[in-house]
């Protein structure tokens, strides 16, 4: 599965959360939900599959994201999750991403509608005109969830600072 370096399943039931970044966390939450399956996504290079088109990165002078979210998104559709959910009734699909996870299920939701609903937990929407990208590519779910941590606004970078400004313009 391009861009997939592995994947974990956990817990049980028919609705089911794919969740990239926060890996380390996934484990623990069928505990809560023990209705539900979680499946941890661990992604082979973020800057390449999670970014959904070609941008510079305000990191690393001269870097670049590459843009090849697609093909991540590819992957998840017509190969992880036939592979995960085979034989089985699927009640809820939903998406969830951490950081640039957070920015690539925002993304997939404007492309599929395989899931119910996504989350952006600490999303990177600062991400080089997004904003201008959904106001044109409506989502096609039912639900967002939208979290943001404190620290980013009060970063020294110029553009992670507009983290919360632009999470509240996509909102």
């Amino acid at each position: 599965m391009k861009g997939i370096s592995e994947y974990q399943r956990y817990g049980k039931g028919n609705r089911y959360v794919y969740i990239i970044g926060g890996e380390e966390f996934v484990s623990s939450f069928p505990l809560s939900y023990p209705d539900t399956v979680f499946v941890s996504i661990k992604v082979e290079d973020w800057n390449r599959y999670l970014s959904p088109y070609r941008a510079e990165n305000p990191f690393r002078k001269g870097d670049y994201f590459s843009g090849e979210a697609d093909t991540l998104l590819a992957s998840i559709c017509n190969e992880l999750i036939p592979l995960v959910e085979k034989d089985e009734e699927v009640k809820e699909r939903y998406l969830v991403g951490y950081s640039m996870g957070g920015l690539f299920s925002l993304y997939a939701s404007s492309i599929s509608d395989l899931w119910k609903g996504v989350g952006s937990v600490s999303g990177s929407l600062w991400y080089e005109k997004f904003d201008d990208y959904l106001s044109s590519h409506p989502l096609k779910i039912e639900k967002v969830y939208f979290s943001l941590g404190r620290r980013e606004k009060e970063s020294s970078n110029k553009v992670l600072k507009t983290v919360e400004e632009k999470t509240k313009v996509i909102y």
